[in-house]
């Protein structure tokens, strides 16, 4: 018998879900989902089953704790010094993943939405992981990306450290062997046409790619 490894994990937290079909077609090739307390209440409103339920449990409803108690663990976790996504994520790292894919991380609440963002500073670098909404997919590289989209698509660059050697191409206005620090911002590039490479050799970067 030849056994598969779920390795595909969606983290669904308390922030936005706007549109029900973007987020449940964009569950469907998942292998595991869990919920960041409240983030119960997004998989309900769009109609997904977590497998997990993880958190102090203060921001999920009652109703959406009663509708998925015969269906997913939930796990109370009471620690106050981790937010309910490093809880999910750290759920999420004992689970082996290849690929974390997390959703409902922007909201109203910019602190939230700012710890949820750098929490991708947390995840183990061989893991691909994303925050994805209906308007931004946002990520952390450490050296290298391709990108692969539309032309015109937006591209920002966002430092998180010092970086080395710095080079765009494809983009509409690259850069090639930039040393440059955090406080810099590369905001609002576009793709010249579909194919476009980021690179440097030294530090961390958010790169942010906008749904027009």
């Amino acid at each position: 018998m030849v056994l598969t490894m779920k390795n595909k994990i969606a983290i669904i937290a308390n922030g936005y879900v706007k549109d029900k079909k973007f987020h449940k077609d964009l569950l469907k090739d998942t292998d595991i989902i869990i919920c960041a307390d409240g983030g119960a209440d997004n998989a309900k409103e769009i109609e997904v089953t977590p497998d997990y339920i993880i958190g102090d449990l203060d921001s999920v409803s009652k109703s959406s704790i009663e509708f998925f108690k015969d269906k997913s663990k939930i796990v109370k976790d009471n620690n106050q010094d981790s937010t309910d996504l490093e809880k999910a994520l750290s759920l999420a790292e004992t689970l082996n993943p290849s690929e974390l894919l997390i959703t409902g991380a922007i909201g109203d609440r910019i602190d939230h939405t700012l710890a949820n963002i750098m929490c991708l500073t947390k995840i183990k670098s061989n893991v691909k992981a994303q925050i994805i909404d209906e308007k931004n997919i946002i990520e952390l590289v450490e050296s290298s990306a391709d990108l692969v989209g539309d032309k015109n698509d937006i591209v920002s660059i966002v430092p998180l450290t010092d970086i080395l050697t710095l080079c765009y191409t494809g983009l509409k206005w690259n850069v090639e062997n930039l040393d440059t620090n955090l406080g810099w911002f590369g905001i609002s590039n576009r793709l010249e046409g579909k194919n476009a490479n980021i690179s440097f050799s030294k530090g961390k970067i958010l790169l942010i790619r906008v749904r027009e």
